[in-house]
């Protein structure tokens, strides 16, 4: 310790650079508050403890559109961005994608609504649920051979659609709504939507309910035309709601583990939204390796997609909330069905703190 003479002594040979010490020291402090006041009101990281605690997310998706702003992330960097690789891994159905999901071998998906519900209707709390990233209504739909123009001339006929999915809650719905009964008035087959093309090209079945990709290659055979498409549904009208919408879905596990990497891959996740919004063509470029499309299928997907920016997400999951509203109604329509055996309330597995 030194005192007295000593101390001033040390004073006054280093009050100099005391003084510039000091003043570098007020002024980096001033720089780091008014740096972090303006990331509080732009809601940008604030401290270094947000930085991901795991870099690397894997991934649930398909050729699906729904799927295009994770694959449009990776693609154009959105997610690297915020410290994040995501691996991407292909599923067929969400009903595979939802069990790995929560067996923990995937860590976020996008899923159709109703392999979402079904979990819920059996109590698994596996997953949570943090956004809807579209709406669709015009590429997914019934597609009828020539001669087919109504609902109504089904009868008697042999459709088919992928069993315990959107394709088969539409189909469902339309035969009730025209008062066809599926067990008895047609024959209602159980078909993968990739394997439709072949199925109506050889004339095993008379129409088909299917969704993007498949739907506008089915579209392109000769002969074949829109039946219906989610417009039709008997929810759409009042809640804009398909027989499937896409629900975004994170491991509970994961969430709870790894905050802030969830969180990092919901900003990334939706800044690839907003370039699918901004920069659609930009995008296809990137998504016709991922679905086969031409460019110019690709561009007509996308225009047919109104995309759900990150603005929206708590008006549609939190307040009002209704999508989420929509989507029990959905619950209850299963049920109606007999698709599942119990309606859950689907607000008890809605992520709130990830609806940034």
């Amino acid at each position: 310790m030194i005192l007295g003479a000593d101390f001033n002594l040390v004073w006054l040979i280093h009050r100099e650079e005391d003084m510039r010490k000091k003043i570098y020291t007020f002024m980096n402090r001033l720089f780091l508050n008014v740096l972090a006041a303006c990331m509080i009101l732009t809601g940008l990281p604030v401290q270094a403890s947000d930085k991901p605690e795991k870099v690397t997310v894997v991934y649930g998706g398909s050729s699906w559109l729904g799927h295009y702003p994770a694959w449009v992330g990776i693609e154009k960097g959105t997610f690297k961005k915020h410290g994040l690789g995501v691996l991407f891994q292909n599923f067929y159905a969400s009903s595979g994608r939802m069990g790995s999901l929560v067996a923990g071998d995937l860590d976020v998906a996008s899923t159709g609504c109703i392999s979402a519900i079904a979990l819920m209707a059996v109590g698994s709390k596996g997953f949570k649920a943090f956004g809807t990233q579209d709406s669709y209504a015009t590429v997914e739909g019934v597609i009828a051979r020539e001669g087919i123009n109504r609902i109504s001339d089904l009868k008697g006929k042999k459709i088919a659609a992928p069993f315990a999915s959107s394709a088969h809650v539409l189909v469902l719905d339309l035969l009730k709504q025209n008062g066809l009964d599926p067990d008895k008035d047609l024959t209602l087959v159980n078909l993968k939507v990739n394997e439709m093309p072949a199925a109506m090209g050889s004339g095993e079945i008379d129409a088909c309910a299917a969704w993007t990709p498949h739907f506008n290659k089915l579209l392109a055979m000769p002969g074949n035309h829109v039946l219906a498409d989610d417009t039709a549904f008997s929810l759409y009208k009042k809640y804009e709601l398909g027989p499937g919408p896409d629900l975004l879905v994170i491991r509970t596990e994961f969430a709870e583990k790894y905050p802030n990497t969830a969180k990092a891959f919901v900003r990334g996740y939706f800044e690839a939204v907003d370039l699918l919004i901004n920069e659609p063509e930009e995008c296809a470029k990137s998504l016709v390796k991922l679905t086969n499309l031409s460019i110019e299928d690709q561009v007509k997907v996308l225009k047919d997609v109104t995309w759900l920016n990150q603005a929206k997400q708590k008006e549609l999951m939190v307040s009002p909330g209704r999508f989420v509203e929509g989507m029990q109604k959905l619950a209850e329509f299963l049920v109606e069905q007999k698709q599942i055996d119990r309606v859950p309330d689907v607000r008890r597995w809605i992520a709130k703190d990830l609806i940034l």
